[in-house]
């Protein structure tokens, strides 16, 4: 309503004008309306503003003025209509210009949400509307058509007016939340005829405990099922001995995450342990990184605008745009949180077309930056390429740097700044176990050495599981926590896939994989848990034992060397290009000596690089394992030895596969990293049961 009556406030000359043309004064209708419109236009020029629908109405009336002083006659006789044809034409030329009208006007009215897209489709649909209208009504007067019909067309347009704005927005946020998957089916009744469990879940990654543990405490029977030895996929830990000195040694590795984000008091994984009563089983540290150039070091204090402030002191022309890039971030981070606080801390898209208005006003700089790419912002502020490398030390985290990320993505990496990684004590299988026993403790199951050989589909939904063993097990959902190249090219049979989904599936490759080294050694080396060596190789060492002595013997501590490696490189190591296929043993070829020579060789040269920080490293090694690709394919089941999922072109939007009753939880969803893939999983059990994560307290 407010934006309509600023409307016909802008549109008073012109009111004026019909006004005294219907009183027989053509003359002066066109005096009097024009010298309103310039002075109009001269009030909006002290104010800095520019309305465009005024303009036309001035450019409109300025002919006319000239036109009178031509043939007064012919200009008395013609000029109402051509007023309104003068602001259909400005209305369309606004359009054009990529400037609907109405958007001066409305601007007021929806200011937090100005900036957006939908905000200009909105309004591009109001100025096109109100453009035909014009013209409608211009041609009613050309034809000299009952003012019955003039009036339904003003009143109509009216309507629209008033009430078009609010239900195109309404329209663009359930376009918006509907965007979000890629999928649409409804949620099955999970308790419903004779089933061995309400929803059965492929893998034990944190993906698939995190939704099995959220989905039985709101009630549901959930089972797990898993292939390996250990719960938690890359999530876990391990045990090995050695002999030192004679005497023997007993080590605890991680088989792959060691820096764990969104566990800070609030963030989504502190919530979700929080909700499922398993917090206090965990204890937290947190973790310092270091990077180390050919020529340069740098530790990272705990402060982020510390930080920030540091990096302005070595790139002194860099100061102001390297506290710019942090300060946006945050912001972005910010925001990008804050939409986890009616959702149990998992963020999300806004829940009310409210909150999504409320959104840029509340979050400006996520607002703007969030879609945008990263390297666009640090382009904007940083020119020194060494700053901008230090910017992107850790984008590691999520790929292998051939992926073009967004700010939205960038920030929670830039989370490990603003409120720190940490690792938890007695090894990241810890973070594991807390969740096995939230299943445990709510009635659900985690079987091991238990793998699915076949998701099961019947009458187009899925059905349950086949077992390796043979047997099937009944379900009214499944989630796949598997790698989701598996999941659809084998688990699932060809004909119950679209063809057109499985043919993406199948183009697209899996993600980056890394090249590790597990070492323990015989001293405690003097540098950061994790460190980021930048050399011949580009390493990074998480030293975990700094922060958790118990993972080696007194005097001892254990170091993991990783390296990531990149798809076209990590199908290499694999017999027969066979990387785009699935686990297998290839016993033949991990017994050869080409493969351990190459392994060798390549753990050498890490080592290696690592010793420009730590002289003599290789001296202190009392244990040494080696796991190239081919391992994390073995023991994972993930093609290509990939760590990080599925590459970025085959990841599905959403949790909804395109066969209902099947969810995707884990790195093809929502990407790589612990926090995005228990994000994944929260996302899992919301699908199958909406309104859980709003909920406060165990329903279990």
């Amino acid at each position: 309503m407010k934006t309509f009556l600023l409307v016909k406030i802008g549109l008073a000359p012109l009111a004026i004008f019909w006004a005294l043309l219907a009183y027989g004064a053509p003359g002066g209708a066109i005096a009097t309306g024009f010298s309103l419109s310039v002075a109009a236009a001269l009030w909006r020029r002290t104010r800095g503003e520019t309305f465009l629908l005024e303009i036309g109405g001035l450019v409109t009336l300025a002919a006319l003025a000239a036109l009178w002083f031509v043939d007064p006659v012919w200009t008395a006789a013609n000029a109402l209509w051509m007023s309104f044809a003068g602001l259909g034409v400005a209305s369309f030329l606004g359009l054009a210009m990529g400037r609907p009208w109405t958007a001066d006007y409305a601007r007021s009215s929806f200011a937090a949400s100005a900036g957006s897209r939908q905000f200009f489709l909105v309004n591009a649909a109001m100025s096109g509307l109100w453009g035909a209208l014009f013209l409608a009504i211009a041609a009613a007067r050309y034809a000299q058509l009952s003012p019955v019909v003039v009036t339904a067309i003003v009143g109509g347009g009216a309507l629209v007016s008033i009430f078009g704005p609010r239900a195109a927005l309404r329209l663009a946020f359930n376009r918006m939340r509907r965007g979000r998957e890629e999928f649409h089916w409804p949620a099955p009744a999970l308790k419903q005829g004779d089933r061995d469990c309400d929803v059965a879940i492929v893998g034990a990654g944190i993906g698939g405990l995190t939704a099995a543990a959220l989905l039985a405490d709101a009630g549901y029977k959930t089972i797990v099922f898993d292939q390996h030895v250990a719960a938690g996929g890359y999530c876990h830990t391990y045990l090995r001995k050695a002999r030192h000195e004679g005497r023997p040694c007993l080590y605890r590795f991680d088989a792959g995450p060691h820096d764990f984000s969104g566990v800070w008091k609030g963030g989504p994984i502190d919530r979700i342990l929080e909700r499922l009563g398993v917090a206090d089983r965990l204890e937290w540290r947190r973790i310092d990184h270091s990077y180390r150039m050919a020529d340069d070091a740098i530790d990272p204090p705990r402060d982020w605008r510390a930080y920030a402030r540091m990096l302005g002191e070595r790139f002194p022309a860099e100061a102001a745009g390297l506290m710019r890039v942090f300060e946006t971030l945050h912001g972005v981070f910010e925001g990008m949180y804050a939409t986890g606080a009616g959702r149990g801390g998992v963020p999300g898209a806004p829940a009310t077309l409210e909150e999504m208005l409320a959104f840029p006003a509340d979050h400006p700089l996520a607002f703007e930056w969030m879609d945008k790419p990263f390297d666009e912002l640090v382009a904007q502020n940083v020119r020194d390429e060494r700053a901008r490398a230090i910017l992107g030390a850790l984008t590691g985290y999520l790929g292998d740097g051939s992926e073009r990320l967004s700010c939205a993505q960038m920030a929670p990496i830039f989370g490990y700044y603003f409120k720190g990684g940490y690792y938890p004590v007695g090894g990241s299988g810890a973070l594991s176990d807390a969740l096995v026993a939230a299943i445990e403790t709510r009635g659900g199951q985690v079987r091991l050495k238990t793998p699915v050989s076949e998701i099961i589909v019947e009458n187009g939904r899925a059905a349950g599981v086949k077992l390796a063993d043979g047997a099937r097990i009944r379900a009214n959902a499944v989630i796949s926590n598997a790698d989701l190249r598996r999941t659809f090219l084998e688990l699932v049979a060809k004909e119950h896939t679209p063809a057109d989904f499985r043919a993406r599936i199948e183009k697209a490759a899996p993600a980056t994989s890394c090249f590790s080294v597990h070492l323990g050694l015989d001293y405690v080396p003097d540098i950061r848990p994790s460190t980021h060596v930048a050399g011949p190789l580009h390493v990074g060492a998480a030293t975990m034992s700094l922060l958790d002595p118990s993972a080696a013997p007194p005097g001892h501590s254990i170091m993991m060397l990783i390296m990531l490696m990149p798809f076209e490189e990590a199908r290499k190591w694999f017999p027969d290009d066979e990387a785009q296929g699935f686990a297998s043993d290839w016993k033949q070829w991990r017994r050869s000596d080409e493969y351990e020579q190459r392994k060798t060789g390549i753990g050498d040269r890490m080592i290696a690089t690592m010793e420009s920080v730590l002289p003599d490293l290789s001296r202190h090694i009392v244990y040494r394992a080696d796991a190239s690709p081919v391992t994390y394919a073995r023991y994972d089941w993930a093609s290509g030895g990939a760590i990080y999922g599925i590459s970025p072109q085959g990841r599905l939007k959403g949790s909804k596969s395109p066969i209902p009753g099947l969810l995707i939880a884990g790195g093809g969803n929502y990407g790589a990293g612990v926090e995005a893939v228990a994000i994944s999983g929260a996302e899992a059990a919301e699908a199958l049961a909406p309104g859980l994560l709003a909920g406060a307290t165990r329903r279990g």
